[in-house]
């Protein structure tokens, strides 16, 4: 016996139950709501990384215009102080670059870090005070003058480092 004919011979006695209509929908439409929540939870993750990346993006700019911003103080208050400050970061940012480029051991300075970080939080102080009461000749020049200095350490750094390296190549040179 096939099984087509056995239900069609037993049908009346297989049909006797009928189905909870209410619960088979309860459950189509529990489906459908969770699909509903999954589409709205990748929404919300998708927002939240673009404002993290919006945010990101944002905070490395103003990071990097800081000292750009600083230059534009100054050229509203004197365009030839100006350009001497632009001169100034110039001259800095290159040795900067030349003191990554040695790649020396801190501990072999006697000149370190901390006081060109102490000019760097003067110079900040400097330029907030600049903000806040105008052009004050002396604010001006100490700011300069704080400017002249970090160059100063800075040469001082990269004399040493070049004290360093040349008493090493003299000391192996007499070993050998």
């Amino acid at each position: 016996m096939k099984i087509e004919e056995y239900i069609r011979r037993n049908r009346d006695k297989l049909d006797i139950e009928k189905p909870d209509e209410e619960y088979l929908w309860a459950g189509i439409s529990q489906s459908f709501i969770k699909q509903k929540k999954s589409k709205q939870f990748y929404i919300v993750r998708i927002a939240a990384i673009a404002l993290i990346l919006i945010t990101i993006t944002y905070a490395g700019y103003e990071f990097t215009t800081i000292r750009k911003n600083q230059q534009l103080i100054l050229s509203k208050i004197d365009p030839v102080l100006a350009q001497q400050e632009e001169q100034f970061q110039e001259q800095i940012n290159s040795y900067y670059k030349l003191l990554h480029q040695t790649n020396f051991d801190k501990n072999q300075l006697v000149t370190n870090y901390s006081e060109l970080q102490n000019i760097d939080d003067m110079i900040q102080q400097y330029s907030e005070d600049l903000k806040k009461h105008g052009p004050n000749p002396k604010i001006l020049h100490s700011l300069m003058d704080l400017y002249q200095k970090k160059i100063l350490v800075l040469d001082r750094m990269l004399n040493e480092i070049e004290k360093n390296k040349n008493y090493e190549n003299d000391k192996s040179q007499t070993q050998i």
